[in-house]
């Protein structure tokens, strides 16, 4: 049991929280950084030109308060604001959707983890099964679909077996 002197000692050496900020600007060369990232993608557009989000160019604006927009960025804006310059159309790429990056880290190594399972399992006691999982829905097929099709029960039950397997060969080109 602890006494109450105990206690006390304890409350005192507790840190305290720090003071809520009003504002987060940076002076040390940082608030140039969000403008140059900008300018690059604008030069990096060679057919047409780059499409910068506004949520980027507002984050820039605000965190820069007083800093003059170089020309690139207010001819953009200029433009942006007279309606010249629209977001492209279609879905947002793949690598901005967090769901994604987590779908691309966690299912090529249990994929993998099943497949070696599987063709070890194969090459020892066979791929028959036991009377229970026999005539389960995903442990048809050849040792690489069943592999897909476990991965796909363990992780996102929504997701067809062929969008692992699709993962999965993305991530070997990627290597």
């Amino acid at each position: 049991m602890t006494s109450a002197k105990d206690v006390r000692r304890n409350a005192r050496n507790v840190s305290k929280p720090n003071p809520p900020t009003k504002s987060r600007s940076r002076k040390s060369g940082y608030s140039k950084a969000l403008f140059d990232i900008i300018e690059k993608k604008l030069d990096s557009s060679s057919k047409r030109r780059a499409y910068v989000p506004p949520e980027q160019i507002s984050r820039a604006l605000r965190e820069n308060p007083g800093v003059p927009l170089p020309p690139k960025i207010h001819d953009y804006l200029c433009d942006f604001l007279g309606g010249k310059i629209r977001a492209p159309a279609g879905r947002r790429a793949v690598y901005e959707n967090p769901l994604a990056q987590i779908k691309k880290t966690l299912i090529p190594p249990t994929y993998a983890r099943y497949h070696e399972w599987l063709r070890r399992r194969r090459q020892s006691v066979g791929l028959d099964g036991w009377k229970p999982i026999r005539d389960a829905d995903w442990w048809q097929g050849p040792p690489n679909e069943r592999a897909a099709r476990m991965t796909c029960r363990r992780l996102n039950p929504m997701m067809h077996w062929r969008s692992v397997q699709n993962i999965i060969s993305d991530a070997k080109k990627e290597r």
